[in-house]
Order: structure tokens, then sequence, then C-alpha cells
């Protein structure tokens, strides 16, 4: 169980630092900017720590953890304040109301050390109260038992659990009862610290919570409900069902001296590729549904005695008892891959599945299961590295690389601090004159350590984290500075472009955020554009249509980014008010190729300029590309063709000058290109 705590200030500045630290180091955290606000969260939520300011306004911190002692009284409350609040917390200290006091301004590690404390306060009250605490009356059955399993004390919902009476159960083990529960689980769940699990036995799920209590006993809480299978799927079994499939192949009861074999799996690791493109079009229950499909083909082409299991959202396995040869592993992988390359009838149109597959041999490769699984993991993670039709076995080098994100992941919480961020900007340039019309503004990390970090690594991990919506404004607000910069400058002006994430979309405070760096940075809102997923858009239509009429109420321009990626509808172009829609890389590429991408292409330029946008084609590479937009009458072009993403001096260079590009090619169009 996650450790959570309640945040109380009036200052929203501190509560924004203490969520930030609290939560990277691991907490669950609420947060309240007043005290009636607190009880409000502490009505509706399981807390076991309450860290108040004392000085607020209508309720002080004081009268809040009063009122909370009275109202929970097994929650620990903290005061956290300045020197000049000592004295008046001496008596609510006294009293026992507050645990401890902390004073502003604080050190994050002491703070932590202390909270930390103010848990093991709650943990050992929790402690002191044992079994008397509970609720007899409950659905939920509670035993008391040592490590071995042995009943002590239980509740009238234990004993109907167990089909028994007291007498019966008492002094006996749980095991005898409960047959999903071995001895090795039950070490499992004895420990210091409390444990929970979930476990399968025929049809019915067992939810196990056991907690540590006095004289070597554990209070286990179990809960019995009927096995539906994950995503609703019948056999498809949740990660700690496959964890219990692997305990039992890899780790049998039997004694060394009488196993005719040594203890072995075989885990196949199957990811699915850029599933969230599916979340963001279909939007996340019709995804699950897909999910579900995906999960049926996988158990209906299963070998026998094997089981499908789904690890994370997009994520499943196959676990299969004893080792397999690299051979066969491979042959069935293949298998599997192939139910997959026709495609799936789903939402009324065709869906194509692909996957990153690797797999792990036990014991070679893992010798308990967690091991086993993680190591398949990283293999997969390897593998969709390479890319496709590479299904690699697990080498411990492949460790290397998912330490090495580990590492990014944790140091982008520093990046800003440390002045790691930088903004560079790539010309988009008229096919008319040459002359540079905009810009867009791309984000670029260089490590401290590992250098040049790629923006399709950190970026989801920001999205992931929250912490995009911070970087976002960051960049939106130096991209604006430098653009006023160049302007005051006496530079040819030109429209200056922006991405906002999906996440940055949802805030609720976006359109102020922007407002507000207009203002500061003083740039000509005219002059700005920012550009909006295609995906994103089409989740929420009519949602989206309020957000980008409230943008352009600043005065800004918008741009329609990624175009083709998603799986929106032509004639939902005409209610956006958009000003721009950029062409996918994903076209530009194969336009030289296909006729049928260039055909979509041309009917894009031809439809976009009929509803008065202009055209920008991305990823623009080569000459060819270059002649066949500008006789399609694409207005502008982007791409390492005409120029990389630059640093602002270089830009500069740029912007002196211009134009940028010969007009005078020689055009070199494929038969298909003539009309």
């Amino acid at each position: 169980m996650l450790k959570s705590i309640l945040l109380v200030d009036d200052e929203a500045a501190i509560l924004r630092a203490l969520n930030r630290l609290l939560r990277r180091a691991g907490f669950k955290v609420f947060t309240a900017n007043s005290g009636e606000e607190a009880l409000e969260v502490l009505s509706q939520n399981d807390i076991q720590v309450v860290l108040s300011d004392f000085r607020m306004p209508y309720m002080t911190g004081g009268e809040l953890l009063l009122r909370v002692k009275e109202e929970h009284p097994h929650i620990v409350g903290l005061v956290l304040s300045g020197y000049a609040d000592l004295e008046s917390v001496t008596s609510i200290l006294n009293s026992g109301t507050a645990y401890k006091f902390l004073h502003k301004p604080w050190d994050d590690t002491a703070l932590l050390a202390q909270i930390e404390l103010a848990f093991d306060q709650w943990d050992t009250l929790q402690k002191q109260h044992g079994l008397t605490r509970m609720v007899w009356e409950s659905d939920e059955a509670l035993f008391e038992v040592n490590a071995k399993g042995i009943v002590s004390q239980l509740n009238p919902a234990a004993c109907d659990l167990c089909s028994a009476t007291e007498n019966d159960i008492l002094n006996h083990s749980i095991t005898e009862f409960i047959q999903a529960v071995t001895p090795r689980q039950m070490e499992q769940l004895c420990l210091d610290s409390e444990t929970e699990t979930e476990l399968v036995y025929d049809d019915k799920m067992f939810e196990l919570a056991c907690r540590p209590t006095l004289n070597n006993r554990w209070i286990l809480s179990v809960r019995q409900k009927t096995h539906r299978g994950g995503l609703g799927v019948k056999h498809l079994l949740h990660r700690s069902e496959i964890i219990r499939c692997l305990e039992e192949w890899m780790l049998p009861d039997l004694p060394a001296n009488q196993r005719k074999t040594l203890p072995s799996a075989s885990l196949i690791y199957m990811d699915v590729n850029r599933f969230k493109t599916f979340n963001d079009s279909l939007g996340y229950r019709e995804a699950d549904k897909l999910l579900s499909e995906i999960a049926r083909q996988l158990i209906e082409h299963k070998p026998n005695g094997a089981y499908v299991g789904r690890i994370t959202g997009d994520e499943f396995v196959l676990a299969i008892p004893g080792v397999l040869s690299e051979e066969s592993t491979l042959a069935l992988i293949n298998q599997l891959v192939k139910v997959f390359e026709s495609p799936i009838s789903f939402a009324d149109r065709q869906v194509y599945i692909s996957f990153s597959v690797a797999y792990a041999l036990a014991p070679t490769d893992g010798n308990c299961p967690e091991d086993l699984l993680h190591n398949a993991q990283a293999a997969a993670s390897y593998s969709k590295r390479r890319g496709r039709y590479i299904y690699p076995r697990y080498k411990p080098e492949m460790n290397k690389r998912n330490n090495e994100l580990m590492t990014i992941q944790s140091d982008l919480y520093r990046a800003l601090e440390r002045n790691e961020f930088s903004v560079v900007y790539q010309p988009k340039v008229s096919f008319a004159n040459g002359r540079i019309l905009g810009a867009e503004s791309l984000l670029r990390w260089k490590h401290q350590t590992l250098g040049m970090i790629s923006p399709a690594t950190f970026i989801p991990m920001a999205e992931d984290n929250g912490l995009i919506e911070a970087i976002g404004e960051w960049v939106l607000a130096t991209a604006a500075t430098q653009s006023k910069f160049w302007q005051v400058d006496g530079l040819p002006s030109f429209l200056l472009a922006v991405n906002l994430s999906g996440r940055q979309l949802q805030e609720d405070g976006l359109l102020d955020t922007v407002r507000s760096i207009i203002r500061t940075s003083g740039i000509d809102p005219t002059l700005l554009e920012l550009e909006v997923t295609e995906t994103f858009l089409m989740q929420d239509i009519d949602h989206s249509l309020n957000l980008l009429h409230e943008l352009k109420s600043l005065g800004i321009r918008l741009a329609l980014d990624d175009f083709g990626t998603g799986y929106s509808s032509l004639n939902y172009l005409s209610r956006l008010p958009v000003d721009t829609l950029k062409i996918d890389r994903s076209f530009v590429i194969d336009l030289e190729e296909s006729k049928e991408r260039y055909d979509l292409v041309r009917n894009v330029i031809r439809m976009s300029h009929d509803l008065g946008m202009q055209v920008v084609a991305e990823g623009v590479e080569t000459q060819t590309q270059f002649e066949l937009l500008q006789a399609l009458n694409c207005d502008e072009v982007q791409g390492y063709f005409i120029s990389p993403p630059v640093s602002p001096d270089k830009f500069r260079v740029l912007l002196e000058n211009q134009p940028l590009i010969d007009k005078n090619y020689n055009l070199t169009t494929p038969a298909f290109a003539v009309e």
C-alpha cells in the first residue's frame, strides 16, 4: 500500500514544491489549501499522515489538527511552519494533537526523514490495536496468523469464507481452508511491512492483504470474488497469476533430491507497438476492447499447457512450463506473430497489429519468477529499439540500456534546474520566393554525463510523469522571448511555431499561461503559432473546438501537426479553426514511390487551400520530394533539405541570408505525378 500524505498550506508555491518532493520520494500525495478543504479530502480518502502549515486564514493548522484527531484518530499530524510559531504550537504538541513540529524553510533530506518517522508512528499505532480493530460486521474475512499461517483469531466473515466453525479453524493453517494459499505464499506475505497479492484458484480470485502486528503475528484480510480474466477475457491471467504459475514451475515444493528435472520455464514477452496511437485515436475504452481482441487471438493460438497473461496496458506474456530450445521458441514466436499479419476488423476499420517480441528461459535467464519476467521485458525493450522481426533472447547487457533509461528519467526532474535544456529552430520556407515564413521551435536536452538525449526518449517520459507541463511552458516562454529579440534587432519577421503536447492541452490554465507569456515576452501574438496534434483533437472534437476557439481569441495562429497519422476524417477540417495544416513526414517519404500517397497529398493540399489554410510539408529531405511538393502547389517546406534545426545564432544567419533556396529546378517527376 502506498504511503498517503495530505499537504495543507494556503501558499500554492509551497504546496507545489512539497508535492513535487514527496511524489519523487514515492508517496501518494493529496493537497488542500485550507483547513476546510483538508477535512473534505480526509473524508473521501485513506490517508495516514497530515502535514499542515500553522498560520492559515479561517482555520489555523492547530485547529485543523484538533479536528483531525477528533474525527480521524488514527492519522498522525505534523506542523510545518516558521520558528515564530513554535510557541503557538507548543500546546498542541503537548496535548498530542500534533506528533511533531517541523520548521520552514526546510531541508529536503531532513524533512523526508521526519515524514518517514511519522509513518513509522502510524504503523506503531496500528500494531497496538491489532485484531481488536476488526469490524466484526464487515464482509471482509480477517484472520490473525503466525508466519506459518496458523490461525489464532478470526472474525465471523472468515468462518463463512472457510465454510467452517471457529473451533475448526483455530490453531490450524489457513492453507487447509483456502487452497489458493500455499506455505510459500504465507512466507511471502508475512513480512515486516504491509504486503498485498491476488491469487486465482479454479474460477475464484482471492485478494489478500497482510500487515504485521505484535508478538510475531499478522492480520490477514481475504476477499473472494469470481475471476473473470483480465480485460474480461476468459483465461487471460493477471501479472500476479503469471508469477504464481512461474513459481510452481521454477520453485517446486519438492526437496532438491526428489526432483526429476531442474526447475524451468520459458517466457515470451510481447509488447504491442505504438499502442498509444490507438489510445489517442480510439479513446481508452475502445482501445481496451482492441486489447481484448488481441488477448483472445493469443489465447486461441497458444500451445497446450501454456498461459497468456497481461503484464501492463499493452504488454502480454506467454508462459510455458519447461525450457524450449531456441529454435522451438523462435518457431512459436513466428507462429504467434503470423496470426496478426492480417488486419483485425475493429470499430469499422482495418487495424494492423505488430509486436516487439523477446524471450527468456529459466533458470539460465532468471532463477526466480520476478527476475525472469524483468529480463524478458528488458529483451523486449531491446527488440523495440532494434526494429521489427528481431526476436532476441535475453542477455545481461540488455539491462544496461534500461538502467540508462532509468537514469534519464530520474535526471529529467533536474534538467530544467540545471539549465540543460535548449531550444533550436528549423525554418519553414516559402515555395514561392524561398524566404523564411516561419520556424518550428524544438526542444533539445544535453545531459551532463550522457550527452545529447533524443526527444523521442525523454518527451514520452515527461508526458508520463507530468513534467511536460513545466517544460512546455519553458519552451514557449524561451522561444517567444528569442523571437522578440530578433524582431528588436530588425531582422525579418516570421511566424514562430511551438508544439503543444496533449497533456498541456488538457491543462485548465493553458489559456492564462499563453496569455501571460505573450504579455511578458512582448511577442506580437499574430507572429505566434501553436501546433496541436491531430490525434489529440480527434479524441473529443467538441472539447477541441472550444479550446481552439479560446486560443484563437488571443490573436495567435493555430496549426494542425502530423496530419494523416491519426484517424480523423477530412470532413473535420472544415470545423477546425486552424490556419495551417502540416503534412506528416511519413507521407513525404513515400511521395516519389507511391501513387496512393501522391494522390492523397495532392487532395489534401487542394482541400486545404479551398478551406483557406496554408500547407506545410515537413520532413522534406531530397530534391525530388521538394520538386514534387512544389508542383503540387504546397505553400511551405520544412526539413533537412533546407536546413536542420539550428541554434539561435545560426538561425540569425539564416534570417540574414535570404532567400534560402533556388527556385529554378529542372523538375523530374515520376509518370504518375503528371496530370
